[in-house]
């Protein structure tokens, strides 16, 4: 079973800037056909997500991943709050 930690940043601060970094550069899984798809997801847990249109962006962001995914993160998404949650998968 696979598994990967979620984070979806409604603060008003990139976490990463205070090292230097834009975003979490480690993918998770360490699998080179999966660290675009990484990359983007990490993506969500860095520039903080824009409270008004947070559904559009969450949308652009995961374009071409799972309606699941994406309908998952748009219901744990809270203005103000850094949210992280795990996902699992079977191989």
């Amino acid at each position: 079973m696979a598994k990967l930690t979620v984070v979806l940043n409604g603060t008003k601060v990139n976490p990463y800037l205070s090292m230097g970094l834009s975003q979490n550069p480690f993918p998770q899984l360490g699998q080179k056909e999966t660290v675009e798809y990484e990359l983007r997801l990490a993506k969500l847990g860095a520039d903080p997500i824009p409270h008004d249109d947070y559904k559009e962006y969450i949308r652009k962001i995961l374009d071409g991943f799972s309606e699941e995914l994406i309908q998952l993160c748009i219901t744990k998404f809270r203005p103000d709050q850094l949210v992280e949650f795990q996902v699992y998968w079977r191989d």
